[in-house]
C-alpha cells in the first residue's frame, strides 16, 4: 500500500494567503481531503468533515497489514491542491 500526504510548499502557501490544505492518497486514490476555508466554515461540519473518515484509513491500513502488503509512505509538497 502506498500513502502519499500532500500539503503546500511555502510558496504556494503564500500564493494561497496561508491557506493550508492536507490530502492523503491510497495507492493513487484521494481518500482524505481538508482544507483551509473562510474562518466561519472552519470547523468539523463543513471544512473538516473528513477528520471522520480517519478510522476508516486505520482499518484500510490494518486490513493491508493483516494481508501482507507492506505500507510505504511518502510526505510531498505541492503547488496545487
Amino acid at each position: 500500500m502506498k500513502v502519499i500526504c500532500y500539503s503546500p510548499t511555502s510558496k504556494s502557501l503564500e500564493e494561497r494567503d496561508y491557506r493550508s490544505f492536507y490530502s492523503i492518497s491510497i495507492d493513487g486514490k484521494e481518500a482524505f481531503y481538508v482544507s483551509d476555508g473562510e474562518p466561519e466554515d472552519s470547523n468539523l461540519s463543513r471544512d473538516f468533515n473528513n477528520v471522520y473518515r480517519i478510522p476508516d484509513l486505520m482499518k484500510i491500513a490494518y486490513e493491508a497489514g493483516k494481508q501482507g502488503e507492506m505500507l510505504e509512505i511518502e510526505d510531498r509538497e505541492v503547488e496545487e491542491a
